[in-house]
Order: C-alpha cells, then sequence, then structure tokens
C-alpha cells in the first residue's frame, strides 16, 4: 500500500543515534556474520491482526470518555484519492474508515495491538473446502446515511467499479488476479452489460460469494479495503463520486472541498451495535490539507484554544523534536507501521552482479543518510528484514553477510570489490535534485560509494519526474528503479509482500531488483498456500535467504508512525497495519 511518508522521512533536523540501534562500538558496520545486525525493537510484538470472527459490537469506550466538541487534523499531505473503490494511500484509508463500513475491518486494541474483525459481515468469510470460494453474509439492519438498507450487490457493484482502471488508475489489482474473471473484466462502466463471473450476490439473504481464480487464504484481510464496502449504483457519480460519497459508518460528509479540508459530522443511521470497530464520539470532525508542517507542529504543542484538540500524523517535525523528547513526550506518539525502507538502495539483479550488490550494501552509508535527511527516531526502528516486523509469527532472523546499521566500510567493500574483478564497477541511479534533502543524501550517498571503489554515474531529476524515471523499464540505470524506496504490506500476511516484488513474472522496474529466480517463485507459491498460523516462520526465513543469497535491495530500517496531538485530544493510538493514528476512538475535551 502506498504512504506518502515513504518518500518524505526527509524532515530537516538532528538525528539522534538511537534510530540505528545505538553509537555503540561497531559504528563502522563491518561485521558479516549471523548476529550482528540491530535488533527491530518492534521484533517482539506480539502478533498484530489476528483473526477474531465472533467479535461484536459495539466497541468498548474508554473509561472516562467524552462525548461531543469538535475534534481536529491538520496535515501536510493532500489526499489523492477518495473513492472507496479504488483508494490505495494510508492517510485516505484511515480518513474513509470513518465513512465507509467493509465487509471485515481493523479494530486496535488498547494494548495497542490490532486484530481483524468482522465488520459488515457476519464472520469473517467461510471458505470452501476447495479453497475457491469465499462467502460472505451481510448483518441484519444495515443503512446508509439516508436510512436505506444496504444490499449485497451494492458491496458487488463497489468491487466491479475497481476494475475501472482506465478511468480511475492507480488502485489495487489483487482483485484483478484473485478473484475469477478478474483479468479480462473491464468495470461496470466500460462493460454495462456484462455479467462478472468472480461475484455472485442474493438481495434476500445478504449472501456475497466471491469466486476465486486461485486459493487465497489470508482473502478476509483484502477485504478489509474500502472496495469491499457498499456503493448504490443509482449513487454513482463516476469519477466525481468520491468528491461526495454516500456514508455506511459513523461519520458523513457535510462538506469536502478537494486539496483543501473535509468536515465530518455524524451519521445517525449508523448502529453501534453492528460495529465492533468504531465509536462516534467527537460531534465534528475536521480535516485541513495542505497544511505548513512545522506550524502545525508548533501550534500543537502549545495547545492555545482549538490546538488544544487538533492532531496531526505528519510525524515529528524536527522544529519540536526538543518538546517531543522532554517536557511535551506525552503529547507524541509512536509505533510500528507497515512499511520498511531501502530508500534510493534497490538493486538491479539483471544488471549488477551478486558479489558486487554483496559490497554496496557493506559501503552503504546508511547512518549518515538517515543523519543528513533528519530522520528521527520518530521516524524509524533499527532492522534489517525486507517484512515488517508485526506480520503475524514474524521472526527476526539476522542474515549472514548483511552488516549493522552504521556509516558503512569503504576499505572492506573495496577488497570484495577487488577479489570479484569488479573494482570501478559503474552504479548509475536517479536522485531528486530540487529538494534540498534529497541532495543533501546524494552528498553522502556518492562519496561513500566512490570511496568503496566504485564509479558513480548519479542523474539528478525534478521531483515530479523522478516516479516516472525510476519506472521506465528502458532506465539506463542499475540502482533505485522499480519500487526504489521501500513497502508497505497491504495487509499483515506476508503474500502481500514478497510475490508483491520479487515474482518474475512482474514487468521490468515495478518490482525489486528485477529479480527473475524460478525458484523463489515457487519458494513463494508454496508458502501462501500453507494455512495462515504456518505461513509467517516460512516467510521470515524467506526473508533471511532473500538477503542472503538474492541481496535485492539493501535495507535501511522499518518505518514507524507518529503523531502529536493536543492536551485535549485522548485516546489516539497508532495502527500498526498503517503507521498513523486509528481515528475511530478518539475523543476530545
Amino acid at each position: 500500500m502506498r504512504w506518502t511518508k515513504v518518500l518524505a522521512f526527509t524532515a530537516a533536523g538532528a538525528f539522534t543515534l538511537t534510530a540505528c540501534g545505538g553509537g555503540g562500538s561497531d559504528d563502522k558496520g563491518t561485521g558479516s556474520k549471523p548476529g550482528n545486525q540491530p535488533t527491530n525493537e518492534y521484533a517482539g510484538v506480539p502478533a498484530s491482526a489476528a483473526l477474531q470472527p465472533n467479535a461484536k459490537g459495539p466497541a468498548a469506550v474508554p473509561a472516562g470518555a467524552k462525548k461531543g466538541g469538535t475534534f481536529t487534523l491538520n496535515a501536510q499531505a493532500i489526499p489523492e484519492n477518495m473513492d472507496p473503490s479504488t483508494e490505495y494511500f494510508q492517510d485516505s484509508a484511515m480518513i474513509l474508515r470513518l465513512t465507509t463500513r467493509t465487509l471485515t475491518q481493523y479494530k486496535v486494541q488498547p494494548d495497542g495491538k490490532s486484530v481483524l474483525v468482522p465488520d459488515m459481515a457476519t464472520d469473517l468469510g467461510q471458505q470452501s473446502k476447495d479453497g475457491l470460494t469465499w462467502k460472505f453474509t451481510l448483518k441484519k439492519g444495515l443503512k446508509y446515511e439516508d436510512g436505506t438498507p444496504i444490499k449485497a450487490s451494492d458491496v458487488e457493484y463497489s468491487v466491479l467499479r475497481s476494475f475501472e482502471t482506465a478511468a480511475m488508475p492507480g488502485g489495487p489489482t489483487y482483485q484483478m488476479e484473485y478473484l475469477k474473471g478478474g483479468d479480462a473484466y473491464k468495470g461496470p462502466w466500460t462493460q454495462p452489460g456484462a455479467k462478472f463471473p468472480g461475484i455472485e450476490t442474493d438481495d434476500a439473504t445478504g449472501v456475497i460469494t466471491f469466486h476465486m481464480a486461485k486459493k487465497v487464504l489470508d482473502f478476509p484481510y483484502f477485504t478489509a479495503f474500502t472496495m469491499f464496502g457498499a456503493i448504490p449504483k443509482a449513487k454513482d457519480t463516476k469519477t466525481n463520486y468520491q468528491l461526495h460519497w454516500v456514508s455506511t459508518g459513523p461519520y458523513k460528509i457535510q462538506k469536502y472541498t478537494k486539496g483543501s479540508g473535509l468536515t465530518l459530522v455524524k451519521n445517525t443511521n449508523w448502529d453501534p451495535a453492528t460495529d465492533p470497530a468504531r465509536m462516534q464520539l467527537p460531534d465534528t470532525i475536521q480535516f485541513n490539507f495542505g497544511k505548513d508542517e512545522a506550524a502545525t507542529a508548533k501550534a500543537i504543542m502549545a495547545s492555545n484554544g482549538p490546538d488544544a484538540t487538533t492532531l496531526t500524523y505528519d510525524g515529528v517535525d524536527a522544529s519540536v523534536l526538543k518538546d517531543a523528547t522532554g517536557s511535551k513526550k506525552n503529547q507524541v506518539i509512536s509505533g510500528p507501521s507497515p512499511c520498511t525502507s531501502w530508500t534510493g538502495a534497490s538493486l538491479d539483479t539483471q544488471k549488477i552482479p551478486l558479489e558486487v550488490r554483496r559490497a554496496i550494501q557493506v559501503a552503504w552509508p546508511t547512518r549518515k543518510l538517515m543523519q543528513a535527511t533528519g530522520i528521527t527516531q520518530f521516524d524509524a526502528a533499527p532492522g534489517g528484514s525486507i517484512g515488517a516486523p508485526q506480520v503475524p509469527g514474524f521472526k527476526d532472523l539476522p542474515a549472514a553477510g548483511q552488516p549493522v546499521t552504521g556509516n558503512g566500510d569503504a576499505a572492506k567493500a573495496k577488497e570484495m570489490l577487488k577479489k570479484a574483478g569488479k573494482l570501478g564497477f559503474t552504479l548509475s541511479y536517479y536522485f531528486t535534485n530540487d529538494k534540498e534533502s534529497t541532495k543533501k543524501a546524494q552528498s553522502v550517498r556518492q562519496p561513500a560509494l566512490e570511496a568503496a571503489g566504485f564509479t558513480v554515474k548519479a542523474i539528478g531529476v525534478p521531483g515530479s519526474q523522478l516516479r516516472a524515471k525510476i519506472k521506465d523499464p528502458k532506465a539506463p540505470t542499475n540502482m533505485g528503479n522499480g519500487v526504489g524506496t521501500g513497502w508497505c504490506f497491504d495487509w499483515p500476511s506476508d503474500s502481500s509482500v514478497y510475490p508483491a516484488i520479487f515474482n518474475s513474472k512482474l514487468a521490468p522496474n515495478t518490482g525489486v531488483g528485477n529479480v527473475k529466480l524460478p525458484w523463489l517463485d515457487a519458494e513463494m507459491n508454496t508458502i501462501s498456500n500453507l494455512p495462515l498460523d504456518q505461513q509467517g516462520p516460512k516467510w521470515s526465513e524467506l526473508d533471511k535467504k532473500i538477503r542472503e543469497q538474492v541481496v535485492p535491495a539493501v535495507v535501511m530500517y522499518a518505518g514507524k508512525g507518529s503523531a502529536i496531538f493536543g492536551t485535549k485530544v485522548h485516546n489516539a493510538k497508532i495502527d500498526p497495519n498503517a503507521g498513523v493514528p486509528d481515528l475511530t476512538t478518539i475523543w476530545v475535551g
């Protein structure tokens, strides 16, 4: 899943060494034996999003919680897409959770762990014995904001709209792979008379049946995506629907100005007795987009007037870092996010030999890069795995040859190149040349690689062109292409991580490292077909093998989610599956 903060961990300011595992004696990162990598601080976090199929509403309201008032959220980021059928960003997904119920949903518990619970469905779905059918039944009495009943066919229509990729590009595509006929269907606007074979519904019974193209054991996680909400066909305004979508959740739209702000008010036709995940505490929730990050952070820390009931999920700006780690630390929360970063350090396995990739890993100046770009302990946690630590069954398995997070070891890397006969090997990559933080990163990265014996060809481009450049299948570069910054899991199962970035069938520069390994495809397929409770440890073992035998990227850190909130904002918790606060349980006063 996409989250703008993966690309924006570049606030100016000091870097605290604890974010890199401390300033111990092994600062150079010269180790190559297993065990030298720092342990991610979330490696011991109990399984996130375990299945809780019998969860019932209403959600338990925290002791002392008050109803009423206005809760405000100010953010620098502007939501790119608010259409429930196609949204694919963490911030918009969290906002839509207030208005859009789905078949299943995540519930963040008081201890910060999350579980997957039934939302509009009566349970977490029933899979057929052959694994090729999933059935969900809607709860009785579900209504839209205008009081009309929610029907099974409305859920079907919402999913069908997600296939309109020509009109609404950039959304999730799993449904095209998972559902029968998904590889050919073009959507209800393009093919208004076509019967899609992947979904069957019965409005009389509320049953929704998904016919699968293959076994998908973790399908209930996918049904928490907002495309598995409900959209009445009669209310569909096509590409304008995202400007005023129909509510099924505890809040509904009073006013939305795209690019500027969103005002939500209580939806009186939402029934809390049917919803185990959400609450309806503030009277109004006000979103203001495009706000200055530093000014917002300072105002919230001061908490004067309405700023006392305001929150920002932009993270901890360097301008308030002293307060955030000192006298006002109680106004900050941080926690795991679904993201792992290898910012700029994806390595093309078709162009760079394995011995060279291993040398790059040893030379990589991780700590100095993080210092140069102002990444703090609120942005990142030490860790070397490709997968995020809160996925059920995660194991922290250090990989041989993967050095400890540090400043890199140019001398050792140069010796490795000499031994491989590759001294002077040319590394080429794009970098953003119109942003101060990325220029600072470049001033660290190129000298470090050159000191290690590489020839560096760095191509500066405007930030507005970078995404298109690194995804160009004919890019003349061998680093940073494709998914060049990092990956956020789409749900807490690693089948939404490794196949999505390492499958041999991926088009050039759409995954990580352009990996083309039949043995890896086979192992990913085998693990994906194991029972869910057996997958986690196997994915961890494969993660270790990829880092040892493939080296498709230099993993820099695991992302963290953080937020600053006013003194009258309560019950703010980071959702570990989003890296942003769960907005459905916050109260003010």
